[in-house]
Formats: structure tokens, C-alpha cells, sequence
């Protein structure tokens, strides 16, 4: 069966490139608001993001860009972030979107082993990509990611204003673009190690869209962009599907709460996408500004959640709405119609708790592998444990199932990749000859065809007796305790065979100096305290599922701009 004959009519009629979703949306929505930031404050309607996407089209046309050809996008997101990753697919070149967090060598050897020509940049990382090196030379042309204060760039730097008007005076011929063209490499976030090059067509990226948008309500929503554009997740959900549904999208100016909060009442935002560890933070948060309320407030929070929570048992879920509208105002959250969560898997308590404050939250899954979305929970009827049904357009099996149903989650349409950048080693090992996409995740699928994750097949643990252990499933309930920031669970290898559960663990704090003020807190205590919260989480496992041993740690671990754990760079002791 061919891949358009297995996609749903509705998606396979509306697959162009992203171009033409920006040029038809321009001309249905001609004066609607597109793009918006505030710092500074930059806007752009649909025809003029348009008009702006074909003069710097034709700039990078001018300056010797062909199709093919690849240009990097380094910085935050922004109107322009968004202009240029337009403006270089309609020159018929390929995007490659630059995680900001990196190093300076890492960032080098991403540029050289994509064989970059142009690199739109924010002023900050100028001179990294200005230094060249015999082993990393520099991109042919560098363009000033956003108009320069005072309209000074280096030397060897063209100004984004420059590049459009050379693209208006110039009129330099645009290709006609293939749906089955390259539209990006996006590099992994090297989780387990080096980062791979994702090849990812417009054909991959626009039947996502297309898919998300039957697979959710979205109607004129205002969304309010918060993660690093150069994750996929934030680029096709966060991006690509408000193009192509015509809706607004505000930059966030930072990933500070209060300034989160502020852009939301600002743009009245109605979606925000974010990753568990963001959610978390915001119901911490609310919670936090709660408890500092007098005694007669906080009892009365207290008494209507017990309300909302009784008569969610007796079927009626949405109680929270009306009870907590005050509550969802004042934390300035009024506006919210609908918070995705993605790029991590999401502990069940965080949707379940912001529905009894009255937020939709659902839960999708993904890889960049994946353009990324391949699931997404109902709006009718999630799940908290889940991450959703398959889109409309995505198929799925359990490889190599074991007796309770859990193998290895597998996925095939229109959304999977290519495959990675002059890497046909690594793309064998993960797509099968007839179009798999191995994920490495173990999971299972209920009779209603909801789908669970039980953790990453590289990160299972298998004890002396045969029992696997899911390490995601016991950082979800360390990470639980109100004074451990987060942890880290790992296989011990025994001599005799098999593996011991142990942990490492990061004490929060902050929190702890603040539930426990009076109190002499030194080494000691933490150590006192870790052990009898390692203790009680043990009391409520299986024996097999105990923790033996832990280390404590005071940094963070080490994490991805999308704060996955970069588990290969923990060290045990």
C-alpha cells in the first residue's frame, strides 16, 4: 500500500510545501496577525510574513544559494527565526536549525558536518561562527538574525534588513519546490550520545501539521511559542500548525515564569506547548502562591478542590472550570484554552491536577525522527497515564511483544524521515525495509487503542531474577518528593548477572530550606533526610523495583535544551 493511499483524503489533499502553507494562508488571512514578539516589539500579518519570506528568498538567491544548499539558524526565537526558516525553503534550500545551548565546538562541528553556506545569526554567537578554523570553516555568508541596535554589525556580517532589500531590488528567480524535497536536517539532542542529522521533506513536516490539526480542535487560537524553535516538537506544533491553521503565534521572552505569564496576558493566549519539566515548574508555582495565602483562603482552596475531586469520581471532570476561574485569572492563565505536552514523558499527576484547576492539558509523543508528532490524547476523553491514540495518518505496532503486551513501539506514514544525513548505517538500524520507525521505546496499547510508555528500551533494567524495571517509572516517583529536585535511575551490573536498581538523586534546595527554616541543615541532615524519602518511596514498590543504593548529587544533571537527561554523561559512583 502506497503512502498516499493509506493517508485520510483530508490530510493527503492539503500536503504542499511549508512555502505554499505560508502563501495560502496569506491569501485567505491576508491581514490576520501572524508572528509577534515583544522584546523588541516586532509584528507581522500574514501577507506581509509572506512578502518578507519571498524578498529574502530572493536575497539568499542573490547572494549564490541554491537549492540544496544548507543554512543554519542560530539563536531565540523570534519573528525572524521564524522569517528565515521560511525564507530558506522558498529559496529551495535546506534548513538546519542550531540548538543555541550548545557549545562553541559543538556548534562548529555541526556547521561543518552539514557543509553550511549561509547562517542566519543573533548578534551573541557572531563571533563563534565568525572564527574560522582550517577544520570548521565558517559559512560563506552570515546574516544578522534580527535588526541590529543601532545598525552596526561586524565585518563580514550582512544586516537582515540589507538581505531582504537586496532580494526586492535584485528579483532573483524562486525554484518551483517538490513536497518530497529536503526542508531541514535537525540534529538529535544526543541523548545517548553523538547527534545525527534528521532529514525531514516538506512532505514530512506539512502531513504532521495537517494530521495535529484533525487530531485537535484548533480554531483561531492564539498560540504563545516558549520552547527553543529548533525543536521539532516547537517547530511543526509550535509553528508550522498555526501557519497552516491560520492562527497567531506570540514569542515568549523568556522561560521565566513572570515573563511567561506576562506574554500570555499580553497576546491572550489560548495553547501554549511546553515539556513536563515546565509544567511541573507552573503547577510548583501555583501551589507555592496558594500556600502563602492566609489559613481561611488556603482551606477554602483546599475544601473546593475536595469538591472538583469528588465529583470527578462521580463522573462530572470538568468541575474545575467554573470553580477555579478565579484562581486560573489571577495566576494569569484565564486566557488558556488548551496546554500540549511533549518532548518528555509527562507524570500522570501534572494533567490530572491541572484539570481540577480547570486546564485542558493532553499529552502527545514523538521523535524528530518523526517530524515529531505521532500521538496525541483526545480532547473528549484523555488519558493521564497515556500519551494518546496514533494521528489520523500514523500507523503503529508492538515489536517483539512480551507477555504483558510491552515490546518496542514501531510507527509507519507520511511523517517518518528520510533518514540521517550521510548515515545509512544508522537509518537501516532504525527504519525497516517496508517503512518501520523503530522508536526504542517499550510500550503497549489497550483494547480502546490508547498507548502507554513504559520507558526507553536502551535504559531497561533487568534484575538477577529475570523482572524488568522502567527507570522513568521510579524518577517519576522520586522526582514526586517535595525535596528532591530530580533524579536519575540506572542498572548496576552484578557479578553474578543481571542488574541492581540504583539512583542518583539532586536535593531541592531551596525547598528544603524553606520547609524546614529553623532547622541546623548541613550535610548530615540532607543525607538524613534523602535516606528516609529513599525509605518511604521503597515502602510503596515491589521488592524487585527497590532502590538499593543512591548517590547524592548537588548539580542538576546534565540535560538537553529540552531538559531530557543526558543519561551518557552521568557518572556513577
Amino acid at each position: 500500500m502506497s503512502e498516499e493511499t493509506r493517508l485520510p483524503k483530508e490530510i493527503a489533499e492539503k500536503i504542499v510545501t511549508i512555502p505554499e502553507v505560508v502563501a495560502n494562508t496569506a491569501r485567505e488571512y491576508p491581514d490576520r496577525l501572524a508572528l509577534r514578539q515583544r522584546a523588541p516589539e516586532w509584528s507581522l500579518t500574514y501577507r506581509q510574513l509572506d512578502e518578507l519570506v519571498t524578498d529574502m528568498a530572493r536575497g539568499l538567491r542573490s547572494l549564490g544559494v541554491k537549492p540544496g544548499d544548507k543554512c543554519a539558524i542560530l539563536g531565540p526565537n523570534s519573528v525572524f527565526w521564524g522569517a528565515s526558516y521560511l525564507a530558506v525553503q522558498r529559496a529551495g534550500a535546506i534548513c538546519v536549525p542550531l540548538d543555541s545551548l550548545l557549545g562553541e565546538n559543538e556548534l562548529r562541528l555541526l556547521l561543518a558536518d552539514a557543509q553550511v553556506k549561509a547562517a542566519f545569526v543573533a548578534p551573541r554567537f557572531l563571533d563563534c561562527i565568525l572564527e574560522t578554523h582550517k577544520k570548521f570553516p565558517r559559512p560563506r555568508h552570515v546574516v544578522c538574525l534580527g535588526p541590529e541596535r543601532g545598525g552596526e554589525v561586524p565585518t563580514g556580517v550582512m544586516p537582515f534588513e540589507e538581505l531582504a532589500e537586496r532580494g526586492r531590488k535584485e528579483k532573483a528567480k524562486l525554484p518551483k519546490l517538490s513536497v518530497d524535497g529536503l526542508a531541514a536536517i535537525i540534529y538529535t539532542s544526543g541523548t545517548t550520545g553523538n547527534p545525527k542529522g534528521v532529514m525531514l521533506t516538506h512532505r514530512n513536516i506539512v502531513s504532521d501539521a495537517a494530521a495535529c490539526s484533525l487530531a485537535v480542535n484548533i480554531g483561531e487560537e492564539r498560540f504563545i511559542s516558549v520552547l527553543p524553535m529548533h525543536h521539532t516538537f516547537e517547530c511543526t506544533a509550535g509553528f508550522i500548525l498555526p501557519l497552516f491553521t491560520g492562527c497567531s503565534v506570540t514569542y515568549a521572552r523568556s522561560l521565566k515564569s513572570r515573563y511567561i505569564i506576562e506574554d500570555i496576558k499580553a497576546s491572550q493566549a489560548t495553547v501554549m506547548l511546553g515539556v513536563p519539566l515546565l509544567f511541573q515548574k507552573m503547577l510548583d508555582g501555583i501551589l507555592r502562591a496558594i500556600d502563602n495565602q492566609p489559613m481561611v483562603k488556603k482551606a477554602a482552596f483546599k475544601t473546593i478542590l475536595k469538591s472538583v475531586q469528588m465529583a470527578e469520581k462521580a463522573g462530572k471532570k470538568w468541575m474545575g472550570r467554573r470553580l477555579f476561574k478565579g484562581l486560573r485569572e489571577k495566576a494569569g492563565l484565564g486566557t488558556i484554552r488548551m496546554f500540549i505536552a511533549g518532548g518528555a514523558p509527562l507524570p500522570p499527576h501534572i494533567p490530572r491536577f491541572f484539570r481540577w484547576l480547570g486546564f485542558l492539558m493532553l499529552q502527545g509523543y514523538g521523535l524528530t525522527e518523526a517530524s515529531p508528532v505521532l500521538t496525541i490524547n483526545p480532547e473528549d476523553a484523555p488519558k493521564d497515564e497515556s500519551i494518546g491514540k496514533p494521528l489520523p495518518s500514523a500507523e503503529v505496532k508492538i515489536l517483539n511483544p512480551n507477555p504483558e503486551g510491552v515490546g518496542e513501539l514501531a510507527f509507519r506514514g507520511p511523517m517518518i524521515m528520510k533518514g540521517y544525513y550521510n548515515n545509512e548505517k544508522a537509518t537501516r538500524e532504525a527504519i525497516t525495509p517496508d517503512g518501520w520507525l523503530k522508536t526504542g521505546d517499550l510500550g503497549f496499547q489497550d483494547h480502546e487503542g490508547y498507548l502507554y510508555v513504559c520507558g526507553r528500551a536502551k535504559n531497561l533494567i533487568v534484575t538477577p531474577a529475570g523482572k524488568n524495571v522502567y527507570p522513568e517509572e521510579l524518577e517519576n516517583e522520586i522526582n514526586r518528593s517535595p525535596y528532591i529536585l530530580e533524579s536519575m535511575v540506572y542498572g548496576h551490573p552484578l557479578p553474578e548477572g543481571g542488574e541492581e536498581v540504583r539512583a542518583v538523586i539532586v536535593p531541592d534546595y531551596e525547598t528544603i530550606g524553606e520547609m524546614m527554616a529553623g532547622k541546623h541543615i548541613d550535610e548530615e541532615f540532607i543525607k538524613g533526610l534523602m535516606r528516609k524519602e529513599v525509605k518511604r518511596i521503597n515502602g510503596s514498590l515491589a521488592s524487585y523495583k527497590r532502590i538499593k543504593s543512591y548517590t547524592i548529587r548537588d548539580e542538576e544533571l546534565v540535560k538537553t535544551s529540552t531538559k531530557k537527561i543526558k543519561r551518557h554523561l552521568v557518572k556513577f559512583q
